[in-house]
């Protein structure tokens, strides 16, 4: 039986780096990307044979690699918030040509399946009158931000395909050990700031009060459930990628700390903000597709091994 082969589309950034190793382990991997650099060739070099590189930019019209047939590929590609704040039309786009492609690979026989990673920025920022505790996997789109708004046009269009071969997924917060130290705008993601700052500093600092909730999905269960839908033998229309539990930006803050202490013994000093921000009060992010599938939620052990390994990263780049 052939070897299976899988298209990440984006595969080059902070999460798609971690996938790509993980599916390299069962089969062999095509990244594609809009730029190398000297951190991405070192971190391809150590895996040369299961995952090989290949440029894409829908900016520029250039074509996803059909060269062979996909197990499955995956859409990581949709322009970061920055990006879709700054020209939402042509961002939307070029997110819109992407899954058009992507798409096309699947209703061409080229690929057996299609999982598109949205954003629960789909639901936008709750009512500060009204808050939302609960957000169903059913739960439709109710973006505010243009980088919402795009990937919501991009679930639409997914939808109007009504193909039991596409899956939607909506990831949450995902954190851990970047896999390379080129993350471009991804660097500025709340996690990956305090574990630098961490490093740089022995202190954090919040803009905000740090009273905000997200849902902070370590990557190793967001891996490990990405595995249980591939084997999963029929998909659902759209499924949530989370915890399920929120915690507040200090509460992860502290986290980080404790965790410094007891990997280098370092005291780190957290100055927060008078800055407000979204989501005041807890919520819960359902995941009972996943859950059917035989995952299961994290413990507390696999976000603190993942702070210590992004610590050492950081470590690393400042020696």
């Amino acid at each position: 039986m052939a070897e299976p082969v899988y298209l990440l589309i984006g595969g080059a950034g902070y999460f798609g780096a971690r996938l790509a190793e993980d599916l390299a382990q069962r089969g062999r991997v095509v990244i594609t990307g809009r730029r190398r650099s000297p951190a991405r060739d070192r971190w391809l070099a150590c895996h040369a044979e299961r995952i090989t590189w290949q440029f894409y930019d829908a900016a520029e019209t250039s074509r996803l690699p059909a060269e062979t047939d996909y197990a499955a590929v995956f859409n990581l590609a949709t322009p970061g918030a920055a990006e879709a704040a700054a020209q939402p039309e042509a961002a939307r786009q070029q997110a819109l040509a992407t899954v058009e492609q992507a798409l096309h690979l699947v209703t061409t026989g080229r690929a057996c399946r299609l999982i598109h990673c949205s954003t629960f920025h789909v639901y936008g920022a709750p009512s500060p009158g009204a808050p939302r505790t609960r957000y169903g996997e059913d739960d439709p789109p109710t973006p505010t931000h243009p980088y919402g708004l795009i990937h919501a046009d991009c679930e639409a269009r997914l939808a109007t395909a009504a193909l039991p071969s596409v899956l939607v997924v909506r990831p949450t917060n995902l954190v851990g050990r970047p896999a390379h130290m080129d993350l471009g705008p991804q660097q500025r993601l709340i996690f990956l700031d305090l574990c630098r700052q961490v490093v740089a500093h022995r202190a954090m600092t919040l803009l905000t009060d740090g009273l905000a909730y997200r849902d902070f999905l370590p990557i190793p269960a967001a891996l490990t459930a990405i595995r249980h839908l591939l084997d999963a033998p029929s998909w659902p229309r759209q499924c949530h990628l989370a915890a399920g539990q929120a915690m507040t930006l200090r509460t992860l803050a502290e986290r980080i700390q404790q965790v410094a202490a007891r990997q280098y013994q370092w005291e780190v000093a957290l100055t927060t903000g008078d800055r407000t921000d979204a989501f005041r009060v807890p919520f819960h992010v359902d995941t009972t597709t996943l859950r059917r599938l035989g995952w299961s939620p994290p413990g507390e052990a696999v976000l603190d091994a993942e702070i210590a390994a992004t610590l050492a990263s950081f470590q690393t780049v400042t020696e």
